[in-house]
């Protein structure tokens, strides 16, 4: 073979040997293409019928198994993009629990900011800080981002094997088809999840808006109806639907007959508004409604139903009727007045003319209506009056304007006499008018002076018992007294929130009414709520009132106090005892000047001035959880303290005088003088119960006493023995205070002391009883949680059970007091 043949020969050679190499090429590029095919057929087949979260679970485990790996997973990424939780997982042959862990350190981090990943082996080491990777086992991985169409990545789909991957390209060119899909379904869930919150919160909206929606069809019956209506028409829940609406209305022609005919305009497809009906409750209760109702029509332009709005005008419609009788009760005032009332258009011609008007000028209403007013004044007063008329007499909007004047006037038989005129001028539709109420000054002289004589004797007998201080209703002038009035006069201007505090019977109600007697509220409500005195479940509807029907027993609309007081001054005595729920609704009123009655959905404004009063240490019980902590700063603006009768000791003696005059008067018996024995032992005496125990004992003392000077029994006050002897309470003290007849033992003991004793001899006195008209609570003037305070805060002890707040007897060896 020649060297030409050669070189041709194995030029032939590598064709052949190239063209091998492509067809064995080819040959895996076909069995690659049919594996894919099946792979995508398989994940396909798998997920296509599937949706929300089962399709991101068919997804996973088709992926996981098309692919040869022993988990895959699909996930959502965080707002704040450092995080990602998984929306299905599958691994080892089952789903597992979902996770959500943060991105960094992860190989889930580069496909999360927009990268595809593909780790072939070594996967652990290359992620160290992932703990995951070290419980799946995992060596290989792959991850493609799911972006949306703005280019965001929302999440990324992934899977990972316990073994080598070397064919990375193939199992990504897969995936990413499938993040396509997955963000579709993603942002899919997403829309449905929005639409189905958007209607949820139109069925919210439509059930608990506070206005009445009805919805009634052609056939005049209700379709539907959200819960006012049903509280409006108080029927329960779905009580409304399928009955007929004209059962709603009365039987009026303000009822069923106008309710007809905006059902006939309805049928016509024309809308109304705001059209008064007068409707019945359930219970035949009488209500008013402002209707709206407005055609829905369906495909096809036909009358289908109604929109109906129903506003509750109840309370307008009944001050309106309350309105127009006060109008008429007004004409009947006007036309019975004593003074003369003459009304005037701006011509100065008369429009009314009362009784008194034509006693005063002697004249008839009849023959002056029309007539110029001017005829009855003299020519300076006429010239007065039109000055007036004139200045205030402007086109405008209302207003109102009142003038003092002193006119001479003249009757119909040209007599001139001076009258004292109030003049007030108003616009009334388009005309100003004028009134004038005229009096004779004569007739007013004569009676101011009959009025002033026996005021003028009572001033002289009132200027001994002010004490100097001017509060009558307070009687005293010690230091501790007149400090506490100083307070008063500063706080009582202002509307300041005021917490009174003080022990029982030290007169915390009196304080609070100076505070308001003293306060521009004068002329308006002052109203006081016992809040001890008052049982837990009634307290609210005490304060707040109620709507009828609000609970058992509520027959009918009660107004609360806080309404009362409206525009006054309000007491809360004894607020330490509110419970904590109505201490929640106290505090609202105090915040937001308004409140909710018992039983009713709408707000109660009122402008009340909130005093509060209490025996109690609020401070400690805010500490106990007794007491709310913001409601106590709230009520504590102007703290005053009212101090014990035994801190103000120069006043028992004009307190015993005041008293005695009091019951004097009330038993018709004359007493002279008090005996100075008598004086000094209330001096002395202690007075746990304040001054409510002195007020009880002066009255027990009218009534025992014999002849013009007052005196004392031994038995009056409790604190008295015979003798002194050992304390038979146990752990009580010494001695007892012994006092006989009107001489008197000091001890040396200090005035807490002496308080500890006479506890415990009233308590001897009454078996151990503190509750009830024979308990010691009751001889004291005091609370009787007031009493168990004190008999705890002196340690007064003893052994056993505890004493009953019942009727009950003591054993011989008595429990501790202190608990009671």
């Amino acid at each position: 073979m020649t060297k030409e043949s050669m070189v041709q020969f194995g030029q032939v050679k590598e064709q052949a040997a190239e063209s091998a190499k492509v067809d064995e090429a080819l040959q895996l590029e076909v069995v690659d293409r049919t594996h894919a095919e099946v792979t995508l057929r398989m994940i396909v087949e798998g997920v296509e019928a599937e949706a929300g979260d089962r399709f991101f679970r068919s997804l996973v485990r088709h992926l996981a198994d098309a692919l040869g790996a022993q988990y895959a997973f699909v996930s959502e990424m965080s707002e704040d993009r450092t995080r990602f939780w998984t929306l299905a997982v599958w691994g080892r042959g089952t789903f597992l629990s979902n996770f959500e862990i943060p991105l960094r350190g992860t190989p889930c981090e580069a496909v999360l900011n927009g990268h595809t990943s593909h780790h072939p082996r070594h996967l652990q080491l290359l992620f160290p800080s992932d703990a995951g990777l070290v419980d799946w086992r995992g060596e290989s991985y792959c991850g493609v981002p799911l972006v949306d169409s703005s280019g965001k990545v929302v999440g990324h789909l992934a899977i990972v094997d316990d073994k080598p991957m070397p064919d990375g390209t193939r199992n990504l060119s897969i995936m990413r088809i499938f993040a396509a899909r997955s963000w579709a379904e993603i942002e899919r869930t997403r829309v449905q999840s929005g639409l189905r919150e958007r209607e949820q919160a139109y069925r919210d909206l439509y059930e608990e808006a506070p206005v009445a929606y009805v919805s009634v069809g052609t056939d005049g019956r209700i379709r539907k109806a959200n819960r006012r209506a049903a509280d409006l028409f108080e029927y329960g829940a779905g009580g409304l639907t399928g009955r007929p609406v004209f059962d709603l209305y009365a039987d009026t022609t303000d009822g069923k007959q106008k309710a007809h005919e905006v059902f006939q305009r309805f049928l016509a497809g024309q809308e109304t508004r705001a059209e008064e009906l007068e409707c019945l409750a359930a219970d035949g209760r009488q209500l008013w409604i402002s209707l709206s109702v407005k055609p829905i029509r369906g495909a096809h332009g036909q009358i289908e139903a109604s929109r109906s709005i129903l506003v509750d005008i109840t309370d307008r419609k009944l001050m309106e009727a309350a309105l127009r009788h006060s109008e008429g009760r007004l004409s009947c005032i006007v036309g019975s007045a004593t003074d003369a009332i003459v009304t005037m258009a701006e011509d100065e011609r008369i429009v009314l003319f009362n009784a008194g008007a034509e006693r005063v000028f002697r004249c008839a209403a009849a023959e002056a209506i029309g007539q110029p007013f001017g005829r009855f004044l003299t020519e300076r007063s006429r010239a007065a009056l039109s000055s007036y008329i004139q200045a205030f007499g402007q086109p405008g909007p209302t207003q109102w304007h009142m003038s003092r004047a002193a006119l001479s006037a003249l009757r119909a038989d040209g007599k001139e006499y001076p009258v004292e005129s109030t003049i007030s001028q108003t616009v009334v539709g388009d005309r100003n008018l004028f009134t004038l109420i005229l009096r004779e000054i004569d007739v007013r002289t004569r009676a101011e002076a009959a009025f002033r004589r026996p005021q003028l004797a009572d001033a002289y007998l009132q200027e001994d018992s002010r004490a100097g201080h001017g509060f009558m209703e307070i009687v005293g002038s010690s230091p501790a007294t007149l400090a506490l009035l100083r307070k008063v006069e500063q706080v009582a201007p202002t509307d300041a929130t005021v917490l009174i505090c003080g022990e029982t019977g030290t007169g915390k109600e009196l304080v609070a009414r100076a505070i308001h007697e003293r306060s521009t509220r004068k002329g308006r409500h002052f109203a006081k709520v016992n809040c001890g005195a008052i049982c837990e479940g009634l307290v609210e509807s005490e304060l707040f009132g109620h709507v009828k029907g609000a609970f058992t027993g509520a027959f009918e609309r009660r107004i609360g106090r806080f309404e009362l007081a409206d525009g006054g001054t309000i007491l809360l005595d004894e607020v330490g005892d509110l419970h904590l729920e109505a201490q929640v609704k106290l505090l609202r009123v105090l915040q937001e000047h308004e409140f909710e009655p018992v039983g009713s959905s709408r707000s109660v404004r009122a402008n009340v001035r909130v005093i509060a009063a209490t025996n109690r240490d609020l401070g400690e019980a805010v500490k106990a959880g007794q007491f709310r902590a913001d409601l106590f700063y709230r009520l504590n603006v102007i703290p005053l303290d009212v101090p014990p009768l035994r801190d103000r000791n120069p006043d028992i003696p004009k307190l015993v005088m005041f008293f005695l005059e009091r019951f004097s008067k009330k038993f018709d018996k004359r007493f002279d003088s008090v005996s100075q024995a008598t004086m000094d032992l209330l001096v002395d005496y202690g007075w746990p119960g304040n001054v409510r125990e002195l007020q009880n004992i002066i009255e027990r003392a009218v009534v025992l006493s014999q002849g013009p000077v007052l005196a004392l029994n031994a038995d009056l006050l409790p604190a008295e023995v015979s003798d002194v002897r050992a304390d038979p309470w146990g752990d009580n003290g010494d001695h007892a205070l012994a006092i006989a007849g009107g001489s008197r033992t000091r001890s040396s003991t200090s005035l807490e002391e002496i308080e500890r004793l006479h506890i415990l001899m009233v308590l001897q006195k009454t078996g151990g009883l503190i509750e009830g008209p024979k308990g010691a609570a009751g001889i004291l003037g005091l609370n009787p949680s007031t009493l168990r305070g004190r008999i705890k805060k002196l340690g007064i002890r003893r052994k056993g059970r505890q004493i009953s707040r019942a009727h009950r007897e003591l054993p011989q060896r008595p429990p501790s007091l202190a608990d009671n």
